[in-house]
């Protein structure tokens, strides 16, 4: 063994036994005295040797005054390293000189001690420290055959910064540890707690004395459907795998439950396979999870059931998101839309470069651009739709969101509308009577042509002018007198005889004035219907001649409109005369007082007013018409009713035409009335209207005859039809031989 290897009581051992053979070997013969000498010259200069070379520092000290003090004999070169001073600057001084701090090291009564008993001493681990040096000495004393002291030491100062070192490391390692946010425990590979963090304790409710050399298994940790998982990760463990993140659900020590997500890792600590687990409280975040899920499900469902075609456009001008009513109507499905197709792909080129600018301000700052308008939508079969768009931008994002209505049939009846009215007002405009209707305040709103050519003002020029800006003082102030009692009172006022002035002279007005309501039957004007009867006047005879041609103007303005409708449908050209020609006898049968005969009369010429506002190609279809073909059929009752209604014929006219397909069983439409609730002039007019229709051709099937409808109402009396209008018929039929003319 080489002497650098030898351990510090070695060395002292060999030392003591170096010196006692020197000492044996002075006390030999003479004639050895030779050898002795060379050999304890071998011996002095291999102590010499040892001594110089050792890592060890060694200091020789020799006591003074019966170890009150001890001078430096002898000092090593390793010694000279660790105090960082020569040899030959400090032998032969005092230790306590050269080394002031050995006192309160604790080093110099271990000296005393060793030199007064002779025992070696071992000197801990301690920190010297003076004014010029520090560091941690580990020091073995003993006293040599000389009596002289030996100090044998380390200087193990860097040893003591990495312990340190390692100590702090692992302190701040142990704090991580424990404080961190997470569950950190250790656990062997067959489940059982070595040690485990704070986090741990908060997690699961059990403190870490509870669980160190637990098993998970017995504590129930684990829910029974979780176990096989967590033996299946503790096997990948053993093979010195890594898992997760896998969820499982713990029971707490209160036996709440909470959701964790566990990471595994395996580690060897001082040579012992062991597994360290992450486990993160996920409780929170699935139920946020859920809740989203579910606010998105409500959204969706929202999104799917709005009623109106909706969509979601990304800023790229990208379709993300449709619901099934968009579906419907653009004729493409949803895979064939989401994330493929661009909304300016369904819009008509000339309404593209207003939309896309709309589109881009709606992502400027400060642009305010319109979020309501019409535009035109092109369909999968290229039909060219009219849509109302309402559309927004989505918070906190870039995408916009958009409802499309579609608005077609709204926007034809709207057009039908207009053709009625403009129909409307050119029979205004070729009736011979003067037309005219004031608002409120007497100012002129509407007047024909009649009278704008008999002041000789056209008829521009007129709208907006009062009674007293057209007319003399006094004739204004009749007029106008006229004008507030029938506004007051709400009913019409009729043969009014007035003059009025006109370029061509003064001349004789009769006239009837009929009160307008608005929708809320609320009185907004007067409506004039005039006749110059200034040649009649003459006598009574030419003034009721005059009157009576009135009469027949009105008439003919009444045919007029029926003409128009059934203009319309040439295949039921003089369908409402025919009507006629039964409903005013039935009222006479049924002994109806003349009013309401006269009524009954001007109801059915025009009951079918309201077929202006439909399709000329659904009128005169020639095959069976489609569900909503009827159903479009079918909404003529309330068109009708919508027309008339502002107008007071003296009659429920407008009533009576919204009824006249009600029945009384409630089977009838618009509004599936029953018998009290239905007018007996609507039974009356409807009764007629079956037996016509079914007696006569339409394009779809021939005529079935007056015996085939007389059957009809026959079997439905009581159900569909009144008895009693049903009885009148069959009378008129069967009894007095009535006859379509």
């Amino acid at each position: 063994m080489k002497d650098e290897d030898k351990t510090k009581e070695e060395l002292i051992k060999e030392l003591k036994t170096l010196r006692k053979e020197r000492g044996k070997r002075v006390f030999k013969n003479f004639t050895e005295r030779k050898q002795a000498e060379q050999a304890i010259q071998e011996s002095e200069n291999r102590f010499r040797e040892l001594f110089n070379h050792m890592s060890s520092g060694v200091v020789v000290y020799e006591a003074k005054d019966n170890g009150k003090d001890f001078i430096i004999k002898d000092f090593n070169r390793a010694a000279e390293k660790i105090e960082k001073v020569k040899k030959e600057d400090i032998i032969g001084k005092s230790v306590l000189k050269v080394f002031p701090g050995v006192k309160d090291f604790g080093l110099f009564k271990v000296f005393q001690k060793v030199y007064k008993t002779g025992k070696p001493q071992h000197h801990p681990i301690s920190l010297y420290k003076d004014q010029r040096i520090a560091g941690w000495r580990e020091n073995y004393v003993c006293k040599l055959p000389s009596g002289e002291v030996a100090a044998i030491y380390d200087d193990i100062t860097e040893r003591k910064q990495v312990e340190k070192g390692l100590k702090d490391s692992e302190e701040h390692l142990k704090i991580l540890f424990d404080y961190a946010l997470d569950a950190y425990y250790i656990s062997d590979l067959k489940g059982n707690f070595i040690d485990g963090n704070i986090a741990v304790e908060r997690l699961i409710g059990y403190k870490k004395e509870e669980l160190i050399g637990k098993n998970f298994l017995k504590l129930k940790l684990l829910s029974l459907t979780d176990i096989p998982k967590a033996a299946k990760l503790l096997a990948k463990n053993l093979r010195r795998l890594p898992t997760g993140p896998d969820e499982f659900l713990l029971n707490r020590k209160d036996n709440s439950k909470v959701i964790v997500e566990i990471s595994t890792y395996p580690v060897k600590i001082k040579g012992r396979a062991l597994a360290l687990g992450m486990a993160r409280n996920i409780t929170e975040r699935k139920k946020a999870e859920k809740t989203l899920v579910e606010s998105e499900e409500k959204y969706r469902t929202v999104f799917e059931n709005t009623g109106t075609a909706t969509l979601i456009i990304e800023e790229d001008t990208i379709i993300s998101m449709v619901n099934t009513q968009f579906e419907k109507l653009s004729g493409y499905s949803k895979d064939e839309i989401e994330n493929k197709i661009k909304w300016a792909d369904f819009v008509v080129p000339e309404d593209l470069e207003r939309m896309k600018k709309y589109h881009i301000a709606r992502r400027k700052a400060g642009e305010n651009p319109l979020t309501e308008y019409e535009f035109h939508f092109v369909d999968r079969k290229g039909v060219i739709k009219n849509i109302f768009l309402k559309v927004g931008r989505i918070p906190g994002s870039k995408k916009s969101i958009a409802s499309l209505i579609d608005i077609t049939e709204r926007k034809q009846a709207e057009e039908n509308v207009k053709n009625a009215k403009d129909e409307l007002e050119m029979i205004m405009d070729s009736v011979p009577a003067i037309i005219f209707y004031k608002d409120i305040k007497g100012r002129i709103i509407r007047a024909n042509k009649t009278l704008a050519n008999s002041l000789k003002i056209p008829v521009k020029d007129m709208v907006g002018k009062t009674t007293e800006e057209l007319f003399p003082k006094e004739q204004a102030e009749n007029m106008r007198k006229d004008d507030k009692e029938v506004m007051i009172s709400g009913k019409p006022k009729r043969n009014i005889i007035q003059p009025y002035t006109t370029p061509d002279g003064i001349r004789l007005l009769i006239s009837d004035k009929i009160p307008y309501r608005d929708r809320k039957g609320k009185v907004t004007g007067v409506i004039g219907l005039a006749k110059d009867i200034t040649v009649q006047k003459k006598s009574e005879e030419e003034l009721q001649q005059s009157y009576q041609k009135l009469k027949k103007t009105m008439d003919a303005a009444i045919d007029t409109i029926s003409k128009i409708i059934e203009a319309k449908d040439p295949y039921t050209s003089g369908h409402q005369h025919r009507v006629c020609q039964l409903a005013v006898p039935l009222a006479q049968e049924l002994g109806l007082t003349e009013d309401k005969i006269e009524g009954i009369r001007i109801a059915s010429l025009i009951h079918d007013i309201g077929k202006i506002g439909l399709p000329t190609e659904i009128l005169s279809k020639p095959t069976k018409l489609t569900d909503i073909e009827f159903s479009l059929i079918k909404g003529h009752s309330q068109i009708g009713y919508d027309i008339l209604k502002s107008i007071d014929f003296s009659y429920p006219i407008a009533r009576i035409v919204l009824q006249h397909h009600e029945r009384i069983s409630g089977s009838g439409y618009p509004n599936n009335l029953k018998d009290d609730e239905i007018m007996l002039e609507a039974k009356i007019i409807g009764v007629a209207d079956v037996i016509e229709a079914m007696s006569s051709f339409r394009p779809y099937r021939p005529a079935l005859g007056i015996d085939k409808a007389l059957e009809e109402i026959s079997q439905n009396k009581g159900i569909l039809y009144d008895p009693e209008v049903v009885d009148a018929c069959l009378r008129l039929s069967k009894e007095k031989g009535f006859k379509f003319k």
